[in-house]
């Protein structure tokens, strides 16, 4: 056979069995084949904490991730100097939406590749927005929602309280936001959701929905944010990437750098279609 047929032929037939190993506990993919050769690409989402504006540690993280394309929140004009100078040349596409009533609701995206569509969502009494950004990719047209949802924290201050008192709040935001989602798009939610799977109503949600989660598929439920309260850590999964059937990813990681309280993740994606 010409070497060039066999080494296409060889490519696909390493997605069909890297898909293949990453399988178990996702049954939407399993029955799902390859319709033609595919690239793969990394999507990361970080929340770099607006209290340490700047921080290289946060940014050598983002650089060492090596994503194609970033979601951030709590970004703020301090942060976006940062990053675009340190990171300008490797993603030309780049775009920052301020922090509009709470200091902690800035937004970014890092990009190789061209945004086609950027939508600003703004749920009713929720403290920050969220972004539907859909991207030209090598995956073909790629819907992304970037969130970050409300803090478990009470209109007193108290985590405690607010751990169980502000779920319906989360569920809320989420419900208005799916109004946005295009279906014959593949789709990412991703971001800082403030709550774990399993606990959650957002994420239920989502779930109920048919959307799975890469980080919880590949690490369990370790820990994305940590919190010295009073000298107790408080430690939970409040980061997730969450995709749809026609994405499966073929790794994801919770990335053990930078000041922030929340840790940066990233998720390898190939498309295949059902």
């Amino acid at each position: 056979m010409p070497r060039s047929r066999v080494l296409p032929w060889m490519r696909a037939l390493l997605i069909v069995l890297a898909v293949a190993a990453c399988g178990d506990g996702h049954p939407q993919s399993k029955a799902a084949a390859p319709t033609k050769e595919r690239d793969q690409i990394r999507v990361m989402s970080y929340n770099v904490n607006f209290g340490v504006a700047g921080d290289a540690s946060n940014v050598a993280a983002i650089r060492e991730a090596a994503a194609d394309i970033v979601f951030l929140q709590e970004t703020n004009a301090q942060w976006e100097t940062a990053l675009v100078d340190a990171l300008g040349e490797k993603y030309p596409v780049r775009r920052f939406d301020p922090p509009t009533e709470w200091v902690a609701g800035g937004m970014g995206i890092l990009s190789k590749f061209p945004i086609i569509k950027h939508d600003v969502l703004t749920a009713p009494k929720a403290p920050f927005f969220a972004w539907r950004i859909v991207l030209d990719t090598p995956l073909g047209k790629l819907q992304v929602f970037n969130f970050h949802l409300r803090p478990p924290m009470s209109d007193g201050g108290s985590w405690v309280v607010g751990y169980w008192s502000t779920r319906e709040d989360r569920l809320r935001e989420i419900q208005y936001h799916l109004e946005a989602l295009d279906p014959t798009l593949p789709t990412i939610m991703l971001g800082d959701f403030n709550e774990e799977r399993g606990v959650g109503q957002a994420l239920s949600l989502l779930e109920e929905r048919g959307f799975a989660d890469a980080i919880g598929q590949f690490q369990g439920t370790k820990r994305t944010w940590e919190w010295d309260v009073n000298g107790f850590m408080l430690k939970f999964q409040l980061d997730h990437i969450l995709h749809d059937v026609r994405l499966v990813p073929t790794a994801a990681t919770i990335v053990e750098a930078g000041r922030s309280d929340h840790k940066p993740i990233w998720a390898d994606f190939v498309r295949i279609d059902p």
